[in-house]
């Protein structure tokens, strides 16, 4: 798989990166964006239908999502001969994660990328990637999204009929603590801090246990807060924390490493059930390579430059051993005593493998 993985990577980074996308469109129904025509696509021998995709996401332009999102249009595009065309709309210019999952269920969004955490509105089941301490390792964690678990979840999804279809999962990275207040070096330093987390009941349980004040809010909304006070710290990758210019307002960062972290890639059920098959095909295509394959090679090995960079720029780093990353394992524990009844008993069984 790593061999795999690497071959991928080295043939993306021989293309040119294309420009980033410009300005939003809706797409409203399936019908508007399908053309109903057969297109002649030139040397590529697409002959389906034309579409428009716009894929959202929160990420910045350096960051490995919306690098891997440049190689998924520039794919499809060529692959279609430009029947196919894909828009982007990085750095949360269309609202946090929660505001593009509800306009890709409704339409007027084709695709998002948005943290797995955020699904557990859509269905509950989900939460069981919010988990603290649920994998161990990278190698973990992507062999149970890539198998049952993952299928799980998306089969759940369906059968939710919400709208939204879950093409696969990319990887968000490690997430790690920050904050502007002092070091973190066992879960006793977090008592009384004001820490940012996401909408997600697993996220605000995590924190509580761990003696944190857990304080819900948007992605959009956090660099402010963090400048102005209204929250001591937050918890992300080290990607995500360096290219969101987090460490201009946060001085401390600790490798809790307490969730492997993962994307959803959603896109409006109609729009992608309704795709011909050269469309389809495509577009499946793509997802797998670039925003699966190909990103996660990107975030797992960028991961401890990432790191280093935050000190480079004044962050103190506190790498946590073993036994201090003991006493936040021990602080969430409860979270798995009734967790089948959340989540449900085939979630549990479909994770236990891998933990």
């Amino acid at each position: 798989m790593k061999r795999v993985l690497s071959v991928l990577l080295t043939l993306a980074l021989a293309t040119s990166l294309v420009a980033c996308g410009g300005g939003q469109t809706s797409t409203t129904s399936s019908a508007a964006s399908n053309s109903n025509s057969s297109n002649s696509s030139g040397e590529s021998g697409y002959t389906g239908g034309s579409y428009t995709i716009s894929l959202g996401h929160i990420c910045s332009e350096t960051h490995s999502l919306h690098r891997a999102c440049l190689e998924f249009e520039k794919f499809v595009e060529e692959q279609s001969g430009g029947a196919i065309a894909v828009e982007l709309h990085p750095n949360s210019v269309l609202g946090g994660d929660e505001a593009m999952l509800e306009s890709v269920a409704l339409g007027t969004l084709t695709m998002v990328v948005p943290s797995a955490s955020v699904m557990n509105v859509y269905v509950p089941a989900f939460g069981i990637l919010a988990m603290p301490y649920l994998f161990t390792s990278t190698e973990d964690a992507f062999a149970a999204v890539d198998s049952g678990l993952g299928d799980l979840l998306k089969q759940k999804l369906l059968d939710a009929n919400v709208g939204l279809t879950n093409l696969g999962y990319n990887f968000n990275g490690i997430r790690n603590m920050t904050n502007s207040k002092h070091a973190i070096e066992t879960v006793s330093d977090l008592s009384g801090l004001k820490m940012r987390c996401m909408s997600n009941e697993m996220f605000v349980t995590m924190f509580d246990l761990m003696g944190a004040n857990a304080t819900p809010m948007s992605f959009s909304e956090l660099f402010t807060a963090l400048q102005q006070g209204t929250v001591d710290g937050e918890e992300n990758p080290a990607s995500l924390i360096y290219e969101s210019k987090f460490q201009e307002v946060q001085k401390y960062l600790s490798t809790t490493e307490h969730i492997y972290d993962f994307c959803t890639i959603i896109i409006n059920s109609d729009f992608y059930n309704n795709l011909d098959e050269q469309a389809k095909a495509i577009v499946d295509e793509g997802v797998q390579t670039y925003l699966v394959d190909y990103q996660r090679e990107l975030e797992v090995s960028e991961n401890d430059e990432y790191i280093q960079k935050l000190a480079d720029e004044g962050m103190e780093v506190t790498y946590i051993t073993d036994e201090q990353k003991a006493t936040f394992v021990d602080a969430v524990a409860p979270m798995y005593d009734n967790a089948a009844e959340t989540f449900g008993q085939d979630v549990m069984d479909a994770v236990a493998e891998y933990r």
